[in-house]
Protein backbone atom coordinates (compact mmCIF):
# COMPACT_ATOMS: atom_id res chain seq x y z
CA UNK A 1 0.00 0.00 0.00
CA UNK A 2 1.59 3.48 -0.74
CA UNK A 3 2.12 6.02 2.04
CA UNK A 4 -0.20 9.13 1.00
CA UNK A 5 1.08 12.25 2.21
CA UNK A 6 -1.51 15.00 1.27
CA UNK A 7 -0.47 18.75 0.51
CA UNK A 8 -3.58 20.78 2.34
CA UNK A 9 -3.79 24.73 2.56
CA UNK A 10 -6.48 27.15 1.34
CA UNK A 11 -6.90 28.44 -2.03
CA UNK A 12 -4.14 30.24 -3.86
CA UNK A 13 -1.40 29.37 -1.50
CA UNK A 14 0.42 27.23 -3.61
CA UNK A 15 -0.93 23.54 -3.66
CA UNK A 16 -0.43 22.31 -6.69
CA UNK A 17 3.03 23.63 -7.11
CA UNK A 18 4.27 22.21 -4.14
CA UNK A 19 2.67 18.94 -4.80
CA UNK A 20 4.11 18.33 -8.84
CA UNK A 21 7.56 19.84 -7.02
CA UNK A 22 7.55 16.98 -4.45
CA UNK A 23 6.43 14.34 -7.53
CA UNK A 24 9.22 15.66 -9.71
CA UNK A 25 11.97 15.08 -6.80
CA UNK A 26 10.18 11.88 -5.42
CA UNK A 27 10.89 10.31 -9.05
CA UNK A 28 14.63 11.73 -9.01
CA UNK A 29 14.89 9.80 -6.34
CA UNK A 30 14.03 6.61 -8.08
CA UNK A 31 10.49 6.25 -6.38
CA UNK A 32 7.49 5.76 -8.05
CA UNK A 33 4.41 8.24 -7.44
CA UNK A 34 0.56 9.02 -7.53
CA UNK A 35 -1.11 11.94 -7.56
CA UNK A 36 -5.03 13.16 -6.38
CA UNK A 37 -6.82 16.18 -6.26
CA UNK A 38 -9.07 16.30 -3.79
CA UNK A 39 -11.93 18.78 -4.30
CA UNK A 40 -15.11 19.63 -2.09
CA UNK A 41 -17.43 20.06 -5.20
CA UNK A 42 -19.32 17.48 -6.77
CA UNK A 43 -17.56 15.27 -9.47
CA UNK A 44 -19.50 12.29 -10.43
CA UNK A 45 -21.66 11.87 -13.59
CA UNK A 46 -25.53 13.66 -13.15
CA UNK A 47 -27.36 10.60 -11.16
CA UNK A 48 -29.57 10.61 -15.06
CA UNK A 49 -26.55 9.82 -16.95
CA UNK A 50 -24.95 6.43 -17.83
CA UNK A 51 -22.63 5.72 -15.37
CA UNK A 52 -24.25 8.21 -12.44
CA UNK A 53 -27.29 5.79 -12.39
CA UNK A 54 -24.79 3.19 -11.67
CA UNK A 55 -22.75 5.26 -9.12
CA UNK A 56 -26.38 5.73 -7.06
CA UNK A 57 -26.66 1.95 -6.75
CA UNK A 58 -23.43 2.10 -5.29
CA UNK A 59 -21.85 0.17 -7.85
CA UNK A 60 -18.29 2.17 -8.81
CA UNK A 61 -17.61 2.81 -12.75
CA UNK A 62 -15.10 3.11 -15.09
CA UNK A 63 -15.98 5.90 -17.94
CA UNK A 64 -13.60 5.30 -20.93
CA UNK A 65 -12.79 7.45 -23.82
CA UNK A 66 -10.17 8.20 -26.46
CA UNK A 67 -8.29 10.37 -24.17
CA UNK A 68 -8.51 8.22 -20.84
CA UNK A 69 -10.49 6.62 -18.08
CA UNK A 70 -12.30 8.50 -15.36
CA UNK A 71 -12.91 5.90 -11.88
CA UNK A 72 -16.21 6.72 -10.38
CA UNK A 73 -17.42 5.91 -7.22
CA UNK A 74 -19.68 6.25 -4.64
CA UNK A 75 -18.64 8.06 -1.07
CA UNK A 76 -15.95 10.11 -0.09
CA UNK A 77 -12.72 11.30 0.61
CA UNK A 78 -9.37 9.25 0.11
CA UNK A 79 -9.56 5.19 1.45
CA UNK A 80 -6.63 2.98 1.81
CA UNK A 81 -8.98 0.65 -0.51
CA UNK A 82 -8.95 3.80 -3.23
CA UNK A 83 -5.06 3.81 -2.89
CA UNK A 84 -4.77 0.49 -4.10
CA UNK A 85 -6.95 0.47 -6.72
CA UNK A 86 -5.81 3.59 -8.45
CA UNK A 87 -2.06 3.31 -7.85
CA UNK A 88 -1.13 -0.12 -7.10
CA UNK A 89 2.95 -1.03 -6.56
CA UNK A 90 3.52 2.98 -6.21
CA UNK A 91 5.61 3.75 -3.06
CA UNK A 92 4.40 7.79 -2.36
CA UNK A 93 0.77 9.52 -3.37
CA UNK A 94 0.41 13.09 -2.95
CA UNK A 95 -2.53 14.05 -2.18
CA UNK A 96 -3.63 17.80 -2.98
CA UNK A 97 -6.44 19.04 -0.32
CA UNK A 98 -7.92 16.35 2.17
CA UNK A 99 -7.62 18.35 5.13
CA UNK A 100 -10.11 16.13 6.91
CA UNK A 101 -8.85 13.13 6.01
CA UNK A 102 -6.32 11.49 8.45
CA UNK A 103 -3.34 11.13 6.81
CA UNK A 104 0.61 12.58 6.99
CA UNK A 105 0.08 16.61 6.18
CA UNK A 106 2.09 19.28 4.38
CA UNK A 107 0.15 22.63 5.44
CA UNK A 108 0.94 24.96 2.95
CA UNK A 109 0.74 28.73 4.06
CA UNK A 110 2.07 30.29 7.36
CA UNK A 111 1.36 27.92 10.28
CA UNK A 112 -0.47 30.09 12.08
CA UNK A 113 -3.42 29.47 9.34
CA UNK A 114 -3.88 26.06 10.23
CA UNK A 115 -6.99 25.28 11.22
CA UNK A 116 -7.32 23.23 15.13
CA UNK A 117 -9.14 20.60 13.28
CA UNK A 118 -6.22 19.98 10.57
CA UNK A 119 -4.31 16.63 11.81
CA UNK A 120 -1.37 14.88 11.00
CA UNK A 121 0.39 18.52 10.07
CA UNK A 122 4.54 17.24 10.01
CA UNK A 123 5.94 20.07 8.11
CA UNK A 124 4.86 23.99 6.54
CA UNK A 125 5.66 25.27 3.46
CA UNK A 126 4.91 29.03 3.82
CA UNK A 127 5.73 31.04 0.60
CA UNK A 128 5.99 34.14 1.62
CA UNK A 129 8.76 33.17 4.84
CA UNK A 130 11.74 34.61 4.41
CA UNK A 131 13.49 31.16 5.52
CA UNK A 132 12.92 28.17 7.02
CA UNK A 133 14.44 25.79 9.40
CA UNK A 134 15.03 22.46 7.25
CA UNK A 135 13.35 20.58 9.88
CA UNK A 136 9.37 21.52 10.21
CA UNK A 137 9.29 25.16 8.44
CA UNK A 138 10.24 25.18 5.00
CA UNK A 139 9.98 28.47 2.69
CA UNK A 140 10.30 28.31 -1.45
CA UNK A 141 12.94 27.17 -2.37
CA UNK A 142 13.25 24.53 0.08
CA UNK A 143 10.73 21.94 -2.44
CA UNK A 144 13.62 19.37 -2.53
CA UNK A 145 14.29 18.71 1.79
CA UNK A 146 10.55 19.08 1.68
CA UNK A 147 10.60 16.10 -0.58
CA UNK A 148 13.44 14.96 1.35
CA UNK A 149 11.19 14.67 4.51
CA UNK A 150 9.18 13.28 2.73
CA UNK A 151 10.68 10.21 1.20
CA UNK A 152 12.08 9.52 4.75
CA UNK A 153 8.76 9.09 6.16
CA UNK A 154 8.26 6.93 3.33
CA UNK A 155 11.38 4.99 4.02
CA UNK A 156 10.42 4.61 7.91
CA UNK A 157 7.35 2.32 7.19
CA UNK A 158 8.96 0.59 4.04
CA UNK A 159 7.96 -2.93 3.89
CA UNK A 160 4.51 -2.42 4.59
CA UNK A 161 2.75 -3.49 8.44
CA UNK A 162 -0.29 -5.29 9.03
CA UNK A 163 -2.40 -4.82 12.55
CA UNK A 164 -3.86 -6.78 15.13
CA UNK A 165 -6.84 -5.81 16.86
CA UNK A 166 -7.55 -6.83 20.37
CA UNK A 167 -10.46 -5.57 22.36
CA UNK A 168 -11.07 -6.41 26.03
CA UNK A 169 -7.86 -8.46 26.02
CA UNK A 170 -9.67 -10.50 22.84
CA UNK A 171 -8.06 -10.83 19.94
CA UNK A 172 -10.49 -9.72 17.21
CA UNK A 173 -10.54 -11.72 13.73
CA UNK A 174 -9.96 -9.23 10.57
CA UNK A 175 -9.67 -9.56 7.01
CA UNK A 176 -6.93 -8.58 5.07
CA UNK A 177 -7.45 -5.34 4.14
CA UNK A 178 -9.43 -4.23 7.14
CA UNK A 179 -5.85 -4.89 8.84
CA UNK A 180 -4.00 -3.30 6.21
CA UNK A 181 -6.45 -0.10 6.52
CA UNK A 182 -6.28 -0.16 9.79
CA UNK A 183 -2.15 -0.22 10.15
CA UNK A 184 -2.16 2.22 7.16
CA UNK A 185 -4.72 5.14 8.80
CA UNK A 186 -2.18 4.54 12.07
CA UNK A 187 0.93 4.27 10.67
CA UNK A 188 0.02 7.65 8.75
CA UNK A 189 -0.89 9.44 11.70
CA UNK A 190 2.16 7.98 14.29
CA UNK A 191 4.87 8.13 12.29
CA UNK A 192 5.43 11.76 11.63
CA UNK A 193 5.12 12.16 15.50
CA UNK A 194 8.50 13.39 17.39
CA UNK A 195 10.35 10.32 18.85
CA UNK A 196 8.67 7.77 16.63
CA UNK A 197 11.97 6.64 13.97
CA UNK A 198 10.37 3.64 12.41
CA UNK A 199 7.44 1.17 12.61
CA UNK A 200 9.48 -1.78 11.01
CA UNK A 201 9.89 -3.72 14.38
CA UNK A 202 5.96 -3.14 14.95
CA UNK A 203 4.01 -1.30 17.43
CA UNK A 204 1.53 -1.28 20.50
CA UNK A 205 -1.07 1.08 20.53
CA UNK A 206 -3.07 1.25 23.44
CA UNK A 207 -6.58 3.33 23.00
CA UNK A 208 -8.02 4.62 26.40
CA UNK A 209 -11.32 6.60 26.62
CA UNK A 210 -10.92 9.65 28.90
CA UNK A 211 -13.70 10.02 31.79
Amino acid sequence: MPLAVAVSGFKNTGKTTLALALLEEILSAGLSAGFVKHTEKDVLSREESDTGRAVSLGIPCVYCGNDGAVFEAPGAGVTPERLEVFFPGKDIVIVEGAKRTPMPRIWVGDPGSCPPGVKGVFAYYDRSAAAGDGKKFFAEGDEKMLAGKVIELYRRGEGGVKASLFVGGKKIPLKAFVSEMIAGCLSGLVLPLKGVHSLKDGVQIYLKRNK
